[in-house]
């Protein structure tokens, strides 16, 4: 059995490795579960492309590295994308003709994804993981290689150079994907940092500016919600900064779980904080702002030590369509100042020429 042709199988899948990894970590190919879909097909293709390029042991025997593509998969934890390769790798086998060989096949490759998703579950250091992935795979098809030639001089021949291909094989897959995925990491950790602000997790003051830059150009119509914690230098100066800290992430969770998943939500200094929510009109908008109020108001925010406190929060919105963001905010931050003045713990919103104030 040809050493060199394993290998040149083996270069061609470390290339659909990269290929996949990146599909894998894009978001750009619709839905999570769409793109799962695809990443099945494209690893089920890959594993017949290796079954074509097959090595021929004899009349009867073909050897691949089929199971390579599975590896990936289930290094990722794909369970889905794992699933559809699996039926596509498995079943395609009996296109080179329905013989007890390729039953066994069928099933060896059943039983290779099901070992290689019970190994992602309960093996977590990645290295050992990504190596028994491939330990498993080479037991399994050292067995239907068995099952299929029998114990003899051409069998031992053969598996002894398909471990060799497939633990230096397997080394190197290993090291690819953990690379592969610890520079995915590092890339989602760099963009994360830009753009959220770090002790709360909610967009930054850059990331507040590039999703407002196109607000004149949809013109839709949009709000913009500026909140501030009510005398919140009182809760630092007499809790210290830390327990401040702990204070501004609930506030900054509260905000999330009461806006929605399109609307965009940031902090832009110390206790300051900004939320761009379309196609609401005033009265609309006026009744999230008030959950919010309320919601802060209700909320019992504890510190490190278990002591709770109460706050609340004045809030602005200036209310417009087709206006530079710039505009909209220094509205919004007026109507907050005149809210502050009213006696704060309250919302104040403001159009282009009028303004009204909404009661506790």
């Amino acid at each position: 059995m040809p050493f060199t042709a394993l290998l040149l199988n083996a270069s061609v899948a470390f290339t659909g490795f990269y290929l996949i990894s990146k599909l894998y970590h894009s978001d750009r190919f619709g839905s999570f579960r769409f793109r799962g879909f695809l990443i099945g097909l494209m690893t089920g293709g890959l594993g017949l492309f290796l079954m074509m390029n097959a090595v021929q042991a004899n009349e009867e025997v073909r050897v691949d590295l089929r199971y390579l593509p599975l590896v990936l998969l289930a290094f990722y934890g794909a369970r889905f994308p794992l699933l559809i390769a699996t039926v596509i790798i498995a079943s395609t086998r009996f296109l080179f003709g329905l013989t007890d060989q390729a039953v066994v096949a069928f099933i060896a490759t059943f039983v290779i994804g099901v070992g290689m998703w019970w190994i992602h579950r309960h093996v977590h250091r990645l290295l050992l993981q990504s190596m028994l992935l491939h330990v498993w795979a080479l037991v399994i098809t050292s067995i239907s290689i068995l099952i299929n030639l029998g114990w003899n001089t051409a069998y031992v021949e053969i598996v002894l150079t398909f471990w060799v291909v497939g633990l230096l094989v397997g080394t190197l897959a290993s090291l690819l994907a953990i690379d592969l995925e610890q520079m995915t990491r590092r890339s989602k950790e760099y963009k994360h940092s830009a753009e959220r602000d770090h002790l709360t997790g909610l967009f930054n003051r850059r990331m507040w500016e590039e999703r407002t830059t196109s607000l004149v150009s949809e013109r839709r119509a949009y709000n913009v919600l500026a909140l501030d914690i009510d005398h919140f230098k009182h809760v630092n100066d007499t809790y210290g900064h830390p327990n401040g800290d702990l204070v501004l992430k609930r506030f900054a969770e509260l905000l999330k779980v009461e806006t929605r998943a399109h609307d965009v939500v940031a902090r832009i200094g110390g206790e300051e904080f900004v939320i761009l929510i379309y196609d609401l009109s005033p009265e609309k908008v006026v009744k999230v702002a008030e959950r919010i109020r309320e919601r802060i108001a209700a909320e019992a925010f504890i510190l490190s030590d278990g002591t709770s406190i109460r706050i609340s929060t004045s809030i602005g919105i200036a209310h417009g369509s087709a206006l530079p963001v710039e505009s909209m905010s220094s509205l919004a931050d007026t109507a907050l100042y005149e809210a502050k003045d009213q006696g704060r713990n309250r919302t104040v919103v403001r159009h282009a020429n009028a303004h009204m104030l909404v009661p506790n």
